[in-house]
């Protein structure tokens, strides 16, 4: 009896602090990469530029101009941990051979960026939508011919974003998660080794705790991707992807509505889609942008 009586509050303390724990890593992502990449190191001419969030936070990032004047524009989202640099290493060539704009930003608490904390989407929709406030006051002419480019988090972040923006033509969306419980829980037994019962389940409710918000994991791409329909979408996946497996970028794919287009990459990883398609990757990717921009 003593031992019931004294165990069971300090599995209680263990679940709380370890979900304590884990929260936290999802608002301050462990392995967030340092900005050193540039646009002056792929001789692209650009422009530094900020804009503010709806809870007043600056957002800071590049507005690469077409080197040949033409006024269709992509707005890029980057992924979790990561910043506007480490986008611009894998898809420079929209600008570079592609010919189109692209506006560059760093999310809240990434890059260069102010803020404190991310959610992997309940937030970072504020954030997209900041860039677009950006565009259509600052760069009007370039939300005429609007394009998206989003990998991991920026595709997510962008399929529950755009359908609240008509100016947008087309997204490709590489690597997105489904369903939000489902990667945060994925991501937890691959890198940590943590299951979802009970610890999971203690991690998002202290999660919502944390943020002050009851639906920030309920955030699913899947919710609203048949919502960007008739806007064509491409959507890349790797199959050798253990975080967005393609089993799962297939099931949010069939949840789309037309036009859509999938291409899955045969021998890639999460983030690596580019890097092992090579030529053909930059071809479809700025042929899909031409075609429905």
């Amino acid at each position: 009896m003593m031992i019931i009586m004294y165990g069971v509050p300090i599995i209680i303390a263990v679940l709380l602090g370890v979900g304590w724990w884990g929260a936290g890593v999802i608002l301050y992502p462990p392995h967030k990469s340092g900005l050193t990449v540039f646009p002056e190191q792929f001789g692209l001419r650009y422009e530094k530029v900020s804009f503010q969030t709806e809870d007043g936070l600056t957002l800071r990032g590049w507005f690469i101009p077409s080197p040949t004047g033409d006024d269709r524009t992509i707005l890029m989202g980057h992924g979790w941990g990561d910043n506007k640099g480490e986008l611009l290493k894998i898809s420079h060539f929209l600008n570079s051979t592609g010919g189109f704009n692209l506006l560059y930003f760093d999310n809240r608490a990434h890059g260069e960026s102010d803020g404190n904390i991310t959610t992997i989407g309940c937030l970072e929709i504020m954030d997209f939508k900041a860039a677009m406030a950006y565009l259509r006051r600052h760069r009007p002419q370039s939300t005429r011919r609007l394009g998206v480019f989003g990998l991991s988090m920026g595709a997510a972040v962008a399929i529950m974003a755009a359908p609240q923006f008509s100016e947008i033509k087309a997204l490709v969306l590489e690597s997105p998660f489904a369903d939000y419980r489902q990667v945060v829980r994925r991501w937890a037994w691959i890198n940590l080794y943590i299951p979802y019962f009970p610890q999971m389940m203690v991690v998002l409710w202290l999660l919502r705790h944390r943020v002050g918000s009851k639906d920030v994991d309920s955030y699913s791409p899947s919710r609203f991707i048949s919502r960007l329909s008739p806007r064509p979408i491409l959507v890349i996946g790797a199959e050798e992807d253990r975080l967005m497996p393609a089993s799962t970028v297939r099931s949010l794919y069939a949840l789309a509505q037309e036009p859509k287009s999938l291409w899955m990459i045969p021998g890639a990883a999460h983030a690596e889609c580019r890097e092992i398609a090579g030529d053909e990757y930059d071809r479809r990717v700025i042929e899909f942008f031409r075609r429905h921009l």
